[in-house]
């Protein structure tokens, strides 16, 4: 039995001093000596303690998906802009967003009504009308295809909205 002993330093030490994939694999898998003669029951010749086995790593996940494209936001349903003051409205589905500079933007439920003369964006303390006609912003010298007019809380604004013309798809 004391053999048994003797010869676990011995194999640990055993890849001690060699180079190469050898010493390597030494360290990498644990050596556990096991008793020769298990027919001797006391105290020091109880078998060692097996280490349970390390369970395999995950791969680490990227932070950002590569694979995956950022989500588009959803295409205005109708635009306007104003200059002098500035201001803006997005209109999506049923929501008018109006944006000015040094205001907080402004949220508005609506409806629209359509005829042969105008369309109208309508919600509580807000609307909207859109008339057919050529309409300069005053600061691009881009020419949209409608003139806007807005009544809120605030007062009223005027200026263009609808389609930009050097952004229609038939004027390239």
């Amino acid at each position: 039995m004391r053999g048994a002993w003797l010869l676990l330093p011995l194999a640990l030490l055993g890849g001690c001093g060699e180079e190469g994939p050898a010493a390597n694999k030494a360290e990498a898998t644990p050596t556990v000596a096991t008793p020769i003669n298990n027919s001797v029951a006391n105290e020091s010749s109880a078998p060692l303690p097996v280490p349970a086995p390390t369970p395999p790593r995950a791969e680490a996940k990227p932070l950002v998906s590569r694979g995956t494209p950022p989500e588009r936001p959803t295409p205005a349903d109708y635009q306007a802009i104003g200059t002098e003051p500035f201001w803006a409205v997005t209109v999506r589905g049923s929501t008018a967003l109006l944006e000015r500079p040094d205001y907080r933007p402004l949220r508005y439920s609506i409806v629209h009504e359509r005829d042969d003369r105008a369309i109208r964006y309508l919600g509580d303390g807000f609307a909207m009308t859109a008339t057919e006609g050529p309409c300069s912003d005053g600061m691009s010298d881009a020419i949209w295809s409608d003139r806007v007019q807005i009544a809120f809380g605030e007062g009223t604004l005027k200026g263009c909205g609808g389609i930009r013309e050097d952004m229609r798809e038939d004027s390239f």
